[in-house]
């Protein structure tokens, strides 16, 4: 797996491209069901936003945004052909992505989660989010969504002196 900065072909490749539950996920969220809008937001999240490629082809974007001081937005959206990284992005997830959180001041980074999309959910639990609400009628046709999150106290076990 490679990583490199969010560009906007990137992520219209990925946002074409996007897995369905990633696609029921975002869009039930959004105003529209646009990739082309969804790429271009993704450009704008800067320092902390990565495209993960795969012999050079775009597979998932990642990353996260602030929300206000101390709490961060965390986000992930992959093609079918996430397993070729998912390994590699795990790692750097866990390794770098929420310790590099933590050093800016983070104290709590959450993401919410539709309902249904289990494989998100174990990937989020994995890397040590919890479940802490459940959100009824949230999605634009009412679906429901989880809140899962990291707090600081329960990150240090990811911040380790060989990182």
């Amino acid at each position: 797996m490679d990583l490199e900065p969010i560009t906007l072909s990137g992520a219209r490749h990925v946002a074409t491209n996007m897995r369905e539950w990633d696609r029921r996920e975002i869009y039930a969220g959004r105003w529209a069901d646009d990739p082309e809008r969804l790429a271009v937001d993704c450009t704008l999240y800067g320092a902390f936003g990565w495209l993960a490629l795969a012999s050079s082809t775009p597979i998932a974007v990642v990353g996260a945004t602030p929300v206000h001081p101390g709490v961060w937005n965390v986000f992930m959206f992959a093609t079918d052909d996430f397993r070729l990284i998912s390994i590699s992005l795990t790692k750097f997830v866990a390794r770098v992505m929420i310790p590099a959180l933590v050093q800016t001041g983070a104290h709590r980074a959450e993401c919410k989660s539709m309902e249904g999309h289990v494989d998100a959910h174990r990937w989020l639990e994995f890397l040590g989010a919890e479940r802490e609400a459940t959100h009824h009628e949230y999605g634009r046709g009412k679906e429901t969504f989880h809140t899962y999150v990291w707090r600081h106290r329960n990150v240090h076990r990811w911040i380790t002196p060989e990182g």
